[in-house]
């Protein structure tokens, strides 16, 4: 009897490390046929798991199997949960108006509310001016949330007034995305000057509420890979609000708060109404339609009570096979690996005596 009871037992426990062994591999194949991060960290930890199981089933008395069985499970298993953590939802300070701010940065650059509070937000202060005070456009750069500000600018002995409001940003100069780009020009005194060298006077219009970033922390968060897209986004809607007062002779009113029915023949607000829309909010910082609303099984939609669609939809869109069962996606390991490269130095003029000559 004793004997039939021992080889009952080891049988069974052989036959439960046979299904933890297959069980296990399995997880450690699942971790190589999905490319989500997520997914991986679940993966392997489960593998670890049954890696684990195995050596209690066996009654292991070695005990290194089990320090690095459980020092690689809570390796994993610590990432996954804190994966985990990442998708659910993001509160932001109401107090200095950051949920605004996101939906603007959102609308520009579709940055996640966990990206923003953790980069973004930390670099940009609330700060309340009154009208007629001067702001510092030499250090900081500022995104306009209530108020207006009239700006006067001098770029080579040429001024230009004009009145930003809700919604739009200056001084350009501080965007470093706006140094990376190439120009015809061999100098770089000569690249992007009138927006380096322009003077800058802004003066409060109306009593204004203000976002301003520092010129060292807009050059940590445009280099930063987690948020270029936010700085590029907000490179391009500054451009664009630069472009439309420059080259259309009726650009269109930034505050999306005005309708047709508040313009005149010539698309313009009559004076009569020009001061509440001075002081009116711009539609950018306003809820998220519902068609705005990123997808909830999306990466960064915070939305973790619907985290079983989010897996699943992983599941579908992360699924990569090696050749030849599946093309290989390239560059996976690239996207935002390489820095942008340095801009070129002066050039010395004494070494392109040809170009002088042809300039003469």
């Amino acid at each position: 009897d004793i004997d039939n009871i021992i080889n009952k037992t080891f049988f069974s426990n052989m036959s439960t490390i046979r299904i933890l062994s297959n069980v296990g591999n399995a997880f450690f194949l699942a971790s190589g046929c999905w490319g989500d991060l997520l997914l991986i960290r679940v993966f392997l930890t489960f593998a670890y798991v049954c890696l684990i199981a195995i050596n209690f089933v066996k009654r292991s008395t070695d005990y290194e199997d089990y320090v690095w069985g459980f020092g690689t499970l809570y390796l994993h298993g610590s990432s996954a949960v804190r994966l985990f953590h990442d998708e659910g939802e993001v509160k932001m300070d109401e107090k200095k108006e950051q949920e605004a701010l996101w939906r603007y940065f959102y609308r520009r650059s579709g940055i996640s509310r966990l990206l923003f509070k953790s980069h973004v937000a930390k670099c940009f202060e609330l700060i309340d001016a009154k009208a007629g005070e001067a702001l510092d456009t030499s250090t900081f750069f500022y995104i306009i949330l209530d108020g207006s500000v009239d700006i006067k600018t001098t770029v080579t002995g040429s001024t230009r007034d004009y009145m930003l409001v809700s919604g739009e940003s200056f001084d350009i100069k501080h965007l470093q995305p706006l140094f990376r780009v190439r120009s015809a020009y061999m100098k770089k005194s000569q690249r992007m000057s009138p927006f380096v060298h322009q003077d800058i006077v802004a003066t409060v219009a109306v009593d204004a509420k203000l976002f301003r970033c520092s010129h060292e922390s807009m050059h940590g968060l445009c280099n930063t890979p987690a948020t270029k897209d936010a700085s590029q986004g907000l490179l391009i809607a500054t451009l664009s609000d630069m472009a439309e007062r420059e080259y259309m002779k009726y650009p269109p009113l930034p505050n999306d708060s005005v309708t047709k029915d508040m313009l005149d023949e010539e698309n313009q607000l009559p004076k009569g109404i020009y001061a509440t829309f001075k002081s009116t909010r711009s539609a950018v910082f306003a809820p998220l339609e519902d068609f705005e609303q990123p997808a909830r099984f999306l990466a960064g939609s915070g939305s973790f009570k619907d985290i079983h669609n989010h897996i699943l939809h992983t599941l579908k869109v992360a699924f990569l096979l090696p050749w030849p069962f599946m093309a290989w996606l390239p560059g996976l390991r690239q996207i935002g690996s390489l820095p942008v490269p340095p801009a070129a130095s002066d050039v010395d003029e004494k070494t392109i005596p040809e170009e002088r000559s042809r300039e003469s």
